[in-house]
Parts: structure tokens; sequence; C-alpha cells
């Protein structure tokens, strides 16, 4: 009877492991079948410390994964369609484009970002995409001063500017797992590596790259656009303004540099989802105003894009799915409009924002 028992008691315990996790992975089916949310995190071989100055970069020439999308990059670490651009050094003039995340466009396949889009109207240039997760202002102006000089070939740049480029605590984390990765193990002792080590961090990142389950039930019970839009919100108050200055005065002294070339910058203010969700409250002003009334002051033209996501559509159509910031292939293509009829005019810049919408020259499928 002992052994029996003991057989049972087992045999219980056994189904109160296997049942749990049997839910989970059909609540992990049911999410990646019915839902639309997408895997974050980028693969570790995206990344090289020290690419422009400073800066981290993308490693040239390798295929990674960003947020469970293949994407590819070419000698620069720009990205790039997967076959490569043929005949593409054969082209006399190029833009370059600076940006974030948003620019480098995780989850969207390539010819449906911005870059690939413009790629498809400027058929006589090239289109260098230096965008990288994590960057900033500072980084912009690395990129600015380590590549332009040996480019000569670029006669226009883009700036697609995301709320959050006056923090740079995305690229401090990227770096901090670049100079980890790079270090001699052999030299730490258990201390370091003890020291080294963040549970918590380190499960995170595991599953947001691997459990669309994980992600909904963070996103549905966080509320991410609405807490990511707090938390940039923030970066504009008052106790922030210096910083706000630094991001303005980072801008401005690219555009002098590009004014010396004689090369246009076109500066283009992209929005987070919730300021389109409520455009007409005060709260959702803030960021641009501020931006805007000192970008003016230093004498910068912009584009507030906030004007052009007004088709009809709901909010969350032109992001990807519970995301505050990264646009989808529809948000790309508008961001891709802009750009567009901004350049459109022998590469003249207009000098306050634009009255009227964009054309639909540049196109894609929503």
């Amino acid at each position: 009877m002992g052994l029996r028992r003991g057989g049972v008691d087992w045999l219980l315990v056994l189904c109160c492991l296997v049942f749990p996790l049997l839910i989970v992975g059909i609540a992990e089916i049911v999410v990646r079948t019915f839902s639309a949310v997408d895997l974050l995190g980028n693969s570790k071989n995206l990344f090289v410390a020290d690419a422009y100055r400073t800066s981290h970069g993308n490693a040239p020439n390798v295929e990674a994964s960003s947020f469970g999308t293949l994407v590819s990059m070419d000698e620069h670490g720009f990205r790039v369609p997967k076959r490569g651009i043929p005949d593409d050094e054969r082209k006399p003039e190029a833009i370059l484009i600076l940006g974030d995340s948003v620019g480098f466009g995780p989850a969207v396949e390539e010819g449906d970002t911005f870059a690939g889009l413009l790629r498809t109207r400027f058929t006589n240039k090239r289109i260098y995409n230096s965008s990288v997760v994590g960057y900033s202002t500072p980084d912009y102006r690395n990129v600015i001063d380590a590549f332009l000089p040996l480019h000569g070939e670029v006669t226009a740049v883009v700036l697609v500017y995301c709320l959050n480029d006056i923090s740079a605590t995305s690229a401090q984390n990227i770096d901090r797992h670049l100079k980890k990765t790079t270090q001699n193990v052999a030299e730490q002792n258990l201390t370091e590596t003890l020291r080294s080590f963040a549970l918590l961090s380190d499960a995170n990142d595991f599953l947001r790259s691997r459990s669309k389950l994980y992600l909904f039930l963070r996103h549905r019970l966080l509320g991410t656009q609405m807490r990511d839009w707090k938390a940039v919100l923030q970066l504009y108050s008052e106790d922030r303004a210096a910083d706000v200055e630094q991001a303005v005065r980072d801008i401005a002294e690219i555009a002098a540099v590009l004014k010396e070339r004689a090369i246009p910058l076109v500066v283009v203010l992209s929005p987070f989802e919730y300021q389109l969700r409520k455009p007409e409250d005060p709260e959702t002003q803030v960021p641009q105003r501020r931006l805007g009334d000192l970008l003016s002051r230093a004498d910068v033209n912009y584009i507030d894009a906030r004007r052009y996501f007004d088709d009809g559509r709901s909010s969350s159509d032109y992001f990807l799915a519970y995301d505050p910031a990264h646009l989808s292939a529809v948000g790309h293509r508008v961001i891709a409009n802009v750009i567009a009829e901004a350049l459109g005019d022998s590469l003249v810049v207009p000098a306050a924002i634009p009255d009227t919408k964009p054309d639909s020259s540049v196109t894609a499928s929503p």
C-alpha cells in the first residue's frame, strides 16, 4: 500500500507540473495565432562598440534579429534589404538618415520602412539608413562627424527624432552589454561575475524575445503605451529643461556642420501613439511645443509629423501592437511621405510646418 500510495503521490506531482505547462503552451499558441503582438529584443550580434567615436553601432555585414524580424546590414552597419541593393555604389548622390529604433524599423520588413520607401522614390540616390537602436542626439552628432567627411556623395540629411532621444538610457544598457561581452571572462573574479548577474533582468530579456504570451500579459497589465508616454512626458518637464536644451544644441550643431557643406537638413518629429489618441489633451502638446520653440530659436527648421497621421485610422494602426512609439508599416508610409515632400522641391526644406498633407507618391500596402 505504501508503494502504491507513493506512486499516486508522484503521479499527482507530475500532473501538477505538466498541466500548468500545457495551459501556458496552449495560451502561447492562441496569442501567436490571434494577436498582433511582436517579440521584443535584438540578437547579440547586432551591435558593436565604438562604431562612431563613443557611440555603439550596428555590426557590418551581418544578419541579425530585431523584434523577431530578420534584418541585414551592409558594410557600414546600415540596414538594407536582404540581398543588398544592386548597383547602389554607382549612384552619385546619397541621402543620410539619422535615427534610433524608430528609424531602424524593428518588426517591419525593410522595404516597408520609410528608408526602404524613400529608396523606391529616389531611385537615383543611395539611402544610407544609419539608424541604431538606442541612439540619442549625441550619437547623431558622432555619426555626422565620423561618417560625413568620408562620404562626399551625401547631398541631404534626414533626422527622424523620437521624443525619447533626449535620454541615453537605452544606449547605456546596450553599451553595458557590449562591455560585458567583450571583457575577458578569464579576468573576472567570482565577485565581479556575481555582480554582473541580474536574474530578473535576464529572465525578462529571455521572455520578451521568445514569448508573445508574456508580452501580451505584460502590455495588458502594465498598460505599456500609457506608461511609456508618461515617462517621456517627464523628460519634458521643467526639471529636465537642461536636457531638452542640450538635445536641441546637438541638433543645432549638426545643422551648422551641414550648412557649411551646403547640405540641407530635414528634422521630423515623430509622435507617440498616445498623442494621436488624445490630440486635444494639453499634455500631448508639451514635447513638440518645447522642442519647436527651442529649434526655432536655434534657426533649425523642423516638421511636426503629428498632423499627417489623420487619415481616419485608429491611432494604434500607425504603431506596432501595444507599442508607444515604434511605427507599423502604415506609420512608416506616413513618415516616408513627409520626408519625400520635404525633399521634393530641389531638396529645399520648408521654413515652417507645412499646411498641406504630403502627396501620395510614396506608397506601400497598409
